[in-house]
């Protein structure tokens, strides 16, 4: 095989690897419902808890916030996410010194999916009408 063939190979990961594309960082997330997080920095826990993952994006201006039991991920604010599965699914989200590890709590395999569904259909309507209250407000974002 040449060298420019292993070059433009595509990647593919099974239960473990690193990924730096900021889309394949958004695909993995998206996928997760309610979470079990650590925030570790410097590899000491500065906070943890559960809650939902209701928006996954990448821009220049928003942040991540966790709060409330809701996780709003800004991908751009990462370096790169770490996916295993041994001893457990766990995601970690990498920048610097910080690492936010995110552990999927809801199999839709072993619960009521329809009760999962609703539960983030409501979470997703409340930051909607969060999101409309912030529009009506004048924010100025610093430009790019």
């Amino acid at each position: 095989m040449k060298n420019t063939d292993l070059e433009e190979q595509i990647v593919c990961l099974v239960d473990y690897g690193i990924i730096h594309a900021k889309r394949d960082m958004i695909r993995i997330l998206r996928d997760l419902d309610r979470v079990e997080y650590v925030d570790l920095i410097d590899n000491i826990t500065a906070a943890k808890g559960e809650g939902y993952v209701v928006e996954v994006y990448a821009n220049s201006y928003d942040s991540t916030l966790i709060f409330n039991q809701r996780l709003h991920i800004n991908v751009n604010g990462f370096d790169f996410l770490k996916i295993s599965s041994v001893p457990a699914k766990v995601i970690d989200l990498i920048s610097g010194h910080r690492v936010v590890r995110l552990k999927p709590l809801l199999s839709l395999h072993n619960t009521n999916q329809s009760a999962i569904e609703e539960e983030i259909d409501e979470q997703r309507l409340a930051i909607a009408s969060q999101m409309a209250c912030d529009n009506e407000v004048d924010i100025d974002y610093p430009a790019d």
